[in-house]
């Protein structure tokens, strides 16, 4: 069984759950992934957070964890569920040189920010297009740029929906 909780609520949920305190903590892009698990139980509790490096490990020894690196994750050849990474979809409507707008949508391990988004974007269009000596500024004043971030829970809301699910 997977429980994913806020950041914030890790160690009391490994308490509540009577799980060892070892928190063991991945990277991943805009920020790390930290799992603990009580293989005997088969339960893992998982969390994504903005944090990495010392700022993370402070945190989680703050919270009373201990911390080792490393990814607890189910195993499917024992029946147990995958886990489903914290995926985030950013999408960009911007006006293009065409009569119809663009569209430029990128997937995100973690939560990325508006300015995240705006900057792989200006960056992805600046090697396709060869645009030189055009500034962050000037770009995004050019396009205008509509950014839309949609989290997890939104995607997995969306796709019951489309699929007749309550």
């Amino acid at each position: 069984m997977v429980l994913n909780v806020a950041f914030e609520h890790v160690a009391e949920e490994a308490k509540r759950h009577g799980v060892k305190p070892w928190a063991y903590v991945s990277p991943v892009s805009n920020g790390s992934i930290v799992t603990i698990a009580d293989p005997s139980h088969r339960l893992l509790i998982q969390s994504f957070t903005n944090l990495t490096g010392e700022r993370l490990t402070s945190a989680l020894v703050g919270q009373g964890l201990l911390v080792a690196h490393g990814r607890w994750l189910p195993d499917p050849l024992a029946g147990e569920i995958q886990i489903q990474e914290m995926l985030w979809t950013a999408s960009v409507a911007y006006k293009s040189a065409s009569d119809k707008p663009g569209l430029w949508v990128h997937g995100y391990r973690g939560a990325p920010s508006v300015g995240d988004v705006v900057r792989d974007f200006y960056e992805e269009m600046s090697r396709e297009s060869g645009l030189v000596g055009v500034s962050l500024e000037d770009f995004v004043s050019a396009v205008d740029p509509n950014v839309v971030i949609t989290g997890p829970d939104e995607l997995a809301a969306m796709a019951a929906a489309s699929n007749g699910c309550p």
